[in-house]
């Protein structure tokens, strides 16, 4: 929910289209998501869910409540007086909410708790797991329901947990304070009192760890099946974990953000803010679309990992470190390019230093100076100071055999490289198959874009041209003026002349949706 009330939603909309995922218009002070339906709060108090309907679960009662609670197949309200109210499936009583009043709700799997003023906490419903048994005496300040377990937050603010905990998901006590918690299905999250987050239970890559996020504050956390999403203290929503259904494709709010670069790989993109700012949407498996804090210059997608050059002159990097393609060295840099599992950086003298996978040669670069270096998926290519262009790596489509003569700028894609010579023309070389990827149009160009088998260039009089494979449209750009192209593996993204981004091509992680 927006901070003007306007909910906005993503990821599965029901396999029949129920719906969940497409929330009425209006404004809104509360919203909770279940399985496969939403519930929120208008302004009146009135609750309005929608999506799935099977068993009532969407079909609220009339009243005025203060809180919502959307749980695998039912609801939960607190009433403006306190009381409990549920709808939906009640084959284990999860429905049937005890009498007297509650300062706070939260349905389940298939059981629900509530908090009673004196901060004694109540659960009823499925017991199989002894989710519903809490711990004799505690007293709490918070409690979240989660599939089969359930976690509060003590009124000395230590979390504990109780219930199924095959994946170390409840544990009977969390080191540490906290001032909320989240329980999903196999992980827990919470907010530590500094304003941090902590998470146990699964891992792997559909668990992110939200700890090594360079969080500046969270606000608010809240744990799905196989995602968790979180809220910063500058209102910046972000979502890690399994993206089969684009859960963790977080819509940013619209604003009139304009951006100095954008740089788009395979699955997302990230561009720099006016303001010096880093963002990135899209994919986020290894933890590559989330940049640190601080201003930077530039901003380099790499397979699946990012760099960016700071203000300082100094290279960050985040994501995958499989290869130390993570690892920078010290200094200072003119720019940055992070390639598929390496990364390479032309120094303030003009030399190249390359760092992370080398099993083709492609992060030893030649001695001597260059004015650019840009790194491919398994090969590297430069500009040296003459204005010839000199390429390292991978050479078994030719992508590493540049031809003769004098080169503005080169761009490494992932089989193919292409380079705008001194006239303004491009050339390419490399893979060319039936896709024409090394067969540029004869127009004049400010710059070039090689991607895995699409390549898009920015002409001389501002417009956009792309060539090369068209199955999701990656090489069909938008009619306007630009400053600046990007292609990824299969779309592209341009700052337009008045600073906003725009993208095209595949969506299939919300890539091409720039915020």
């Amino acid at each position: 929910m927006q901070p003007d009330g306007i909910v906005q939603c993503w990821g599965a909309n029901g396999d029949a289209d129920k719906g969940q995922a497409d929330p009425p218009d209006g404004v809104f002070t509360a919203i909770s998501a279940g399985d496969a339906h939403t519930c929120g709060i208008r302004a009146d108090g009135r609750i309005e869910c929608w999506g799935d309907n099977a068993v009532g679960q969407s079909a609220p009662p009339e009243g005025s409540f203060a809180a919502v609670a959307a749980g695998r197949a039912h609801s939960c309200g607190l009433r403006s007086d306190g009381t409990a109210a549920c709808w939906g499936s009640n084959e284990y009583g999860q429905a049937a909410a005890p009498s007297g009043a509650f300062t706070a709700i939260s349905a389940g799997g298939e059981h629900s708790c509530g908090l009673r003023s004196d901060g004694r906490v109540e659960c009823w419903g499925d017991n199989h797991y002894r989710q519903s048994d809490v711990p004799a005496g505690a007293r709490f300040y918070a409690v979240s329901a989660g599939f089969a377990h359930t976690c509060g937050v003590r009124q000395d603010r230590r979390v504990v947990c109780w219930g199924a905990n095959p994946d170390g998901q409840a544990p009977a006590a969390a080191a540490g304070r906290f001032t909320a918690v989240s329980a999903g299905r196999w992980r827990t999250c919470a907010i530590t009192a500094d304003g941090g987050a902590r998470c146990w239970g699964a891992a792997g890559s559909n668990y992110p760890d939200v700890t090594a996020a360079p969080i500046v504050a969270v606000v608010a956390i809240s744990v799905g099946s196989e995602h968790t999403c979180w809220i910063e203290s500058d209102d910046r929503v972000n979502c890690g974990g399994n993206n089969r259904y684009g859960q963790i494709n977080a819509k940013p709010r619209p604003s009139s953000d304009q951006y100095t670069s954008v740089s788009a790989e395979g699955g997302y993109t990230c561009g720099v803010k006016t303001d010096g700012v880093a963002v990135c949407w899209g994919i986020n498996y290894f933890g590559q679309a989330f940049p640190p804090r601080g201003s930077f210059q530039s901003v380099s997608a790499g397979g699946r990992h990012t760099c960016g050059l700071r203000t300082d002159g100094t290279v960050a990097c985040w994501g995958s470190n499989e290869y130390g393609e993570t690892t920078p060295p010290e200094g200072a840099f003119q720019s940055v390019n992070a390639g598929g599992g390496h990364t390479c950086g032309l120094r303030t003298d003009g030399s190249v230093v390359c760092w992370g996978g080398d099993w083709y040669g492609q992060s030893a670069p030649p001695e001597g100076a260059f004015q650019s270096v840009s790194a491919g998926y398994k090969h590297t290519c430069g500009v040296r100071t003459d204005g010839a262009a000199a390429c390292w790596g991978d050479n078994k489509h030719g992508q590493s055999a540049p031809p003769e003569g004098a080169f503005q700028s080169v761009s490494a894609g992932e089989f193919h490289t292409c380079g705008v010579r001194t006239d303004s023309a491009v050339t390419c070389w490399g893979y060319d198959g039936t896709v024409h990827t090394a067969s540029p149009p004869k127009d004049a160009f400010q710059s070039v874009s090689a991607g895995e088998i699409h390549t898009c260039g920015l002409q001389t009089d501002g417009a956009v041209a792309c060539w090369g494979y068209d199955g999701a449209g990656q090489a069909s750009p938008p009619e306007g003026l630009f400053r600046s192209v990007n292609s990824g593996r299969g779309h592209a993204c341009g700052v337009r002349i008045d600073g906003r981004v725009v993208c095209w091509g595949s969506n299939g992680y919300g890539q091409a949706a720039a915020p």
